[in-house]
Order: C-alpha cells, then sequence, then structure tokens
C-alpha cells in the first residue's frame, strides 16, 4: 500500500521532533511545530503507512508500488490523486507512524517549503518526493504563482529531486546554515499556473503513482 499524505496533528509532535532530530541533528533552535499548527499562514503535511496504523515502526510493512496510470488533464489527474480514489478522512485515523513531513509557509502569492524530511530508515521508498509533490499542489490550490526553498550547496541529493520539480537556482544565501556556515542555493519554480508547469506536473504525478501506487492524500 502506497504511502498516504495528511495535516499534522498535536499527537504527531512527539514524531515530528524526533524526525527533525534525526535529520537536522544541528538545527538550533527546533522547528516550532506546535505553533505552526494553528498558524493558517503555515501548512505541516506528514506521510504514514496506512497499513502499519497503531503498530510499532519497525514493524510495518514494506509498501508494495500499484501501478496505475489513467488518463486526464493535469484537473483530473489531481481531482483522482488528491481528492478521489482511497481518500482517508483526517478525522477517522487512528495514530499514525510518521514516516517524514513537510512544512510550508505561504506569504502573498509565495509559497515556501521551509522543511521536508524523512526518517532514515524510510529513505529510498518516495516519501521524500511524495511530500514535495503534496507540497507543490497544496501550493497550487491556495493559489501561490511559485514555490520556494533552500537547499545546502553539498546536497545534491535534493537538488537533483528539486529540479525534476521545476526547481531553478535563482540566488545564493552565504553563510546561511548556522552549524558549519555552508551557502545555501535559492531554488524557486516557474509560474505554478502556467501551461508548462502544469503539463510537467500532470506527467510527474502520472510517473510516481506508475511506479508507487496512487496514494490517499488530504491536504487541508
Amino acid at each position: 500500500m502506497p504511502y498516504a499524505i495528511r495535516p499534522a496533528r498535536e499527537e504527531d509532535l512527539p514524531q515530528l521532533a524526533e524526525i527533525e532530530r534525526e535529520a537536522f541533528p544541528t538545527n538550533w533552535p527546533p522547528a516550532p511545530f506546535k505553533r505552526d499548527l494553528s498558524n493558517r499562514l503555515a501548512s505541516i503535511l506528514v506521510a504514514y503507512d496506512p497499513s502499519a496504523a497503531g503498530r510499532p515502526l519497525e514493524e510495518a510493512e514494506p509498501t508494495t508500488p500499484v501501478h496505475a496510470s489513467r488518463p486526464g488533464g493535469l484537473k483530473g489527474v489531481l481531482s483522482r490523486l488528491f481528492g478521489g480514489g482511497r481518500r482517508t478522512s483526517a478525522s477517522s485515523l487512528g495514530r499514525d507512524q510518521i514516516a517524514g513531513y513537510v512544512a510550508t509557509w505561504f506569504m502573498t502569492d509565495e509559497a515556501h517549503i521551509t522543511g521536508i524530511a524523512v526518517r532514515e530508515s524510510l529513505r529510498g521508498k518516495g516519501v521524500g518526493e511524495l511530500l514535495l509533490l503534496a507540497s507543490v499542489e497544496l501550493s497550487m490550490s491556495r493559489g501561490s504563482r511559485v514555490v520556494t526553498l533552500e537547499v545546502r550547496v553539498s546536497n545534491h541529493v535534493a537538488q537533483s529531486m528539486y529540479t525534476k520539480y521545476g526547481f531553478k537556482q535563482v540566488g545564493l544565501r552565504k553563510r546561511y546554515y548556522t552549524d558549519n556556515n555552508e551557502d545555501a542555493y535559492i531554488m524557486t519554480t516557474d509560474t505554478l499556473s502556467s501551461d508548462a508547469y502544469g503539463k510537467r506536473f500532470r506527467v510527474l504525478v502520472e510517473t510516481y503513482k506508475a511506479r508507487r501506487g496512487e496514494p490517499a492524500l488530504v491536504l487541508g
């Protein structure tokens, strides 16, 4: 079963802090997850394994890719991927084992991804890409013009994924990371509402579904 996405809840706070410590051990101060949960300008989406609800993380079954690809325009693709199929009501979910999270701030016409992290033991399963994909789709639905983020100049793996989703290097923040004074690239998408970006995103959505199966997403 593919990983699913839903908004973070207060009961997820310990797991969010745990994932952040694992992924960003030198981050200080810690991300204000509790504050952001009640901030209408912020979004925290979490990825979880629906088949592992209520079980210890180490007992979770590995996900099995389900090949599913259906034709249709971008609107149809998004409604199926993010609003149809195995849609899960956030209010009906029990305690889930969180695999990763993505935090996004919405400022005027810009969405800014402030953090994306996946448990080390669950990397390589498409969780990070699903979180990025969900954040971009949420930004589209909220009318954001572009999505931006910062990434370490040495993090070539992350840069490759962001480039895949249409992010381009548009600037440099010198000594941005306080742990080692490493620089950060500023990366930004093209206009989300453009035909070119819509076509690119549609292809990426279909490719993800073909590789990983069709996930259930609740974005808000």
